[in-house]
C-alpha cells in the first residue's frame, strides 16, 4: 500500500470554488452513467510493483488537476481529477488516500455527501486509523447536523465521534478541538467543552481552515479560542481564568476589535474597579487599540474618577474627533464633573464630525444635558430631533425600537413638565403609527401619567387593560402592582407579584426582581419581617444585583440596624462608585444619623451629579442643608425637587419642617397635608397628623 501523504500537508480548495463553479453538467453525467466510486473487493489482490508506480504517478497527476481546477475554475479539470483518481483507486485498492480524496471532490465540489460517505467509509475500512478519513467523516456529520432538520441528534453524536477520533490520532488536528467544543456545547457537556478549547489554545497554527470558516464564519486561530474559552471561564464564574484568557486573546491580536470589546466586558463583569483600572494601566505598556482606548475611559467613568476620564477622552478625540462613542463618553464624564456648558460644546460640535448614522446617540445627550441645567425647551428640541431622525430611517427595528421608546417617553415627560398637552398629542400620535403592536410604549405613558397626576383607579384600569393586551409584559405587571400598593390594596399587590415568580433555574435574575419589588410593597405595609424574607430571597436568587442590596439596607435601617444598614450601603459602593441611588442613601442615612455631616453632603452631591433632576437626591440634599441649619438652601432645593417629584410626600414633609422652622405655619401646613395625600404609609400619616395636630 502507497503513503500518498507521507511528509504531505493536506490542502482544501478555496470555499469561494464551491460557489462560483458550475458543475451541473459534470454531476449530471455523473449520475446518469452510473458512475461512482467502485466496490470495495471483498478480497484485495496486493498490486505489483509496477501498479504501486502507476497508481502514485495517477495520485500526483489528479492532484495536480485539482489545483489547476481552483485556479483556473474548470470543472473539465476537476473531472479529469476525478477520473484520475478513479484509476489510481483500480491500480491500488489498498491505499486510503485517494478514497479520502475522492471523498472531498463529492463533499466540496459535487454536493454528493452520499458517495462523499461511502469514499470515507471504504478508507476506515482499508486503514482503520486513517486520520484524514475520519476528519472527513466528521465533516460530513458535522455539516448535516449544522443544516439538517431531521436526525440532527444521531448526526451530532456521529460528529462527536469522529471529531474525538481525529484527536485520538493526530491530538494536534485543530479543527477536531475546535470543532468538538462546539458540539459539546450542543450537548451542555461544559468540562469537556472547556478541555477542548483548553486544547485549542495549546495546538499548533492550522494551514487547513477553510471547512471551518465555511461553517461557523470564524477561524482557528488561538486568539480566537482564548476569546472562546474566557466566555466560557466567564459562564462558569472562574472570573481569573476568564481574565487571563480574555488578556492573552487581545495580546495575540491586538488589532482584532472583538478581542478588546471581550476583555473589556470581562474586566467589566470579575474585576473591582481599581482592579480593572491597575490592569488597563498594564496592558497600556504594549500596543493599545481605540476600542481599549475607549473602554479604559469608561471604566475611570463607572469608577467615578471623572477628571481623569475627561483627561484622557479629551486627549483621544482629539486624535479622532469622529468617533461617537469616544464623543459620548466625554459628554458623560464633563456632565458629571459638573462641566455642562462643556459637555453641550462637545456634543454639539461633535454632531458635526460624525457620520450621520451615529449622531443620534448625542442628540440624545444632549437633550439631556439641557434638562440637566434646567433649559426644557432646548430638551424638547432635541428629543424631537431625535425623534424625527429615527423615523427618518424608515420601519422601526428591534435595534432602534428600544432607543426610540426612550426618546418618546423622556420627551412625553419633559412636556409633561412644562404643560405642553398639544405636543404630547402629537408625538404620541405620531408613535401610534410606528410602534410595534407588540410595543406597551404608550400604554405605559398613560399609566404612568395618570398615575402622577393622582388618578390611580383609571392608572389602574389602564395597567389591567395593558396587561390583557400584553400578558407577558413584566414592566405592565410591575406597574399595576405599585398601583394597587398606592390605593392601599397591599394583599392584591403582593399577589400579583407571586404570580410572576417562577421558580425555574432559567427565571432566576426575573424572581428578584419581582421579590425586590414586593418587598418594598411590604415595606410600605409595614411588615418588615415580610419585606426583609422576600429582599433576601432576591439576593440569594441574584447575589450581584445592587438593586436588592439597596432595599435591604432601608429595611435594616427601618428595623433600627444602622451599622448594617450602612455597611450595606458601603459594599454596593465599593462595587460600583457611580450607583447614584447607594450614594444619596448613605448620605441620607448619615445626616438622620447625625453623623459625618460633610461626607453626608458629598455622597449626595455625587449622586445629584449623576442624575441632576432626581426628585429624591434633590430632596436628600435639601435635607442635609436643613440639617446643618442652612434653610434658605433648604428651601432651595427642596422646592427644586418638587419640581421633578411632585407628588412625593416625603419632600412636601421636609419642605413642610423647613417652613415650620422658618415661621411659616400655613405654608408649613399645606405641604404637610400634600405629604399626607400622597402617602401610603400608616406610619408615615400618624407622624403627620401629629405635626398638623401640633399647630
Amino acid at each position: 500500500m502507497i503513503n500518498f501523504r507521507r511528509a504531505m500537508r493536506r490542502s482544501v480548495f478555496a470555499i469561494i470554488f464551491i460557489v462560483t463553479m458550475s458543475l451541473a453538467g459534470y454531476k449530471a453525467n455523473a449520475q446518469e452513467t452510473g458512475q461512482g466510486p467502485p466496490p470495495a473487493p471483498k478480497q484485495v489482490e496486493p498490486p505489483t510493483n509496477e501498479q504501486r508506480i502507476q497508481a502514485y504517478l495517477l495520485y500526483m497527476e489528479a492532484r495536480r488537476l485539482k489545483s489547476e481546477a481552483q485556479q483556473q475554475r474548470s470543472a473539465r479539470l476537476l473531472e479529469g481529477a476525478v477520473s484520475k483518481l478513479r484509476e489510481t483507486i483500480r491500480l491500488d485498492p489498498t491505499s486510503a488516500e485517494p478514497h479520502v480524496d475522492l471523498g472531498e471532490l463529492y463533499f466540496f465540489y459535487l454536493s454528493r455527501r452520499d458517495l462523499a460517505e461511502i469514499e470515507a467509509l471504504q478508507a476506515v475500512r482499508i486503514e482503520p486509523d486513517n486520520a484524514n478519513a475520519h476528519l472527513l467523516l466528521a465533516r460530513l456529520s458535522v455539516t448535516a447536523y449544522k443544516t439538517e432538520n431531521s436526525s440532527r441528534q444521531q448526526y451530532l453524536d456521529r460528529a462527536i465521534r469522529e471529531y474525538e477520533r481525529v484527536s485520538d490520532l493526530d491530538a494536534g488536528r485543530t479543527e477536531a478541538w475546535a470543532m468538538l467544543a462546539d458540539l459539546y456545547q450542543a450537548k451542555n457537556q461544559i468540562t469537556k467543552q472547556i478541555h477542548a478549547l483548553e486544547k485549542w489554545t495549546g495546538a499548533p497554527l492550522s494551514t487547513d481552515e477553510f471547512f471551518y470558516r465555511w461553517l461557523m464564519s470564524s477561524d482557528l486561530s488561538p486568539d480566537n479560542a482564548h476569546l472562546q474559552l474566557s466566555r466560557l471561564y466567564l459562564s462558569q464564574s472562574r472570573d481569573g481564568q476568564a481574565v487571563n484568557a480574555a488578556r492573552v486573546a487581545y495580546a495575540m491580536n491586538p488589532d482584532s476589535n472583538e478581542n478588546a470589546r471581550n476583555l473589556i466586558n470581562i474586566l467589566r463583569a470579575t474585576s473591582d474597579r481599581e482592579t480593572e483600572l491597575r490592569i488597563y494601566s498594564q496592558l497600556f505598556k504594549g500596543p493599545v487599540s481605540p476600542v481599549l482606548m475607549i473602554g479604559y475611559g469608561s471604566s475611570l467613568v463607572r469608577a467615578g474618577r471623572y477628571a481623569e476620564a475627561v483627561e484622557h477622552l479629551s486627549r483621544y478625540t482629539r486624535l479622532d474627533p469622529s468617533n461617537a462613542s469616544a464623543l459620548g463618553l466625554l459628554a458623560i464624564a464633563q456632565r458629571r464633573s459638573n462641566q455642562r456648558v462643556e459637555a453641550i460644546e462637545t456634543l454639539r460640535l461633535g454632531m458635526t464630525r460624525v457620520e450621520s448614522g451615529t449622531r443620534i446617540d448625542l442628540m440624545v445627550g444632549l437633550a439631556e444635558t439641557y434638562e440637566e441645567i434646567g433649559r426644557d425647551d432646548d430638551a424638547i428640541a432635541e428629543y424631537e430631533k431625535a425623534f424625527e431622525t429615527i423615523l427618518g430611517k424608515g420601519a422601526l427595528t428591534p435595534v432602534n425600537t428600544p432607543l426610540f421608546d426612550e426618546v418618546v417617553t423622556r420627551l412625553v415627560k419633559v412636556c409633561r413638565r412644562t404643560g405642553d398637552q398639544t405636543r404630547i398629542q402629537r408625538i404620541t400620535s405620531r408613535a401610534r403609527q410606528v410602534i410595534d403592536e407588540h410595543d406597551s410604549l404608550l400604554d405605559m405613558i398613560t399609566i404612568e401619567s395618570l398615575r402622577e397626576d393622582g388618578k390611580l383607579r383609571d392608572a389602574l384600569d389602564a395597567a389591567m387593560a395593558a396587561t390583557r393586551r400584553y400578558p407577558e409584559d413584566r414592566v405592565l405587571k410591575y406597574s399595576e402592582a405599585l398601583i394597587l400598593a398606592d390605593l392601599k390594596r397591599f394583599d392584591e399587590s403582593v399577589d400579583l407579584l407571586q404570580t410572576m415568580v417562577r421558580g425555574i433555574p432559567e427565571s432566576k435574575v426575573e424572581d428578584a426582581s419581582a421579590h425586590v419589588v414586593m418587598s418594598g410593597i411590604l415595606l410600605q405595609q409595614g411588615d418588615l419581617a415580610a419585606a426583609e424574607k422576600s429582599v433576601r430571597k432576591a439576593i440569594e436568587l441574584n447575589p450581584d444585583s445592587p438593586d436588592a442590596m439597596i432595599q435591604l439596607s432601608s429595611i435594616l435601617d427601618r428595623s433600627g440596624k444602622f451599622d448594617e444598614a450602612e455597611k450595606t450601603l458601603r459594599d454596593v459602593i465599593r462595587t460600583d462608585p457611580t450607583n447614584a441611588t447607594a450614594l444619596n442613601n448613605l448620605g441620607y442615612f448619615l445626616i438622620e444619623r447625625g453623623r459625618g455631616t460633610e461626607e453626608a453632603i458629598l455622597l449626595i452631591e455625587k449622586a445629584i451629579l449623576i442624575e441632576p433632576i432626581n426628585g429624591s437626591f434633590l430632596d436628600s440634599l435639601g435635607w442635609a442643608y436643613y440639617k446643618t441649619g442652612n434653610n434658605k438652601k433648604a428651601v432651595e432645593q427642596l422646592e427644586k425637587a418638587l419640581r421633578y417629584s411632585s407628588r412625593n410626600p416625603a419632600i412636601h414633609e421636609h419642605l413642610g419642617d423647613v417652613l415650620r422652622d422658618s415661621g411659616q405655619i400655613d405654608k408649613a401646613r399645606l405641604q404637610w397635608e400634600k405629604a399626607m395625600e400622597y402617602s401610603i404609609e400608616a406610619g408615615v400619616i400618624s407622624r403627620i397628623k401629629v405635626k398638623l395636630n401640633k399647630q
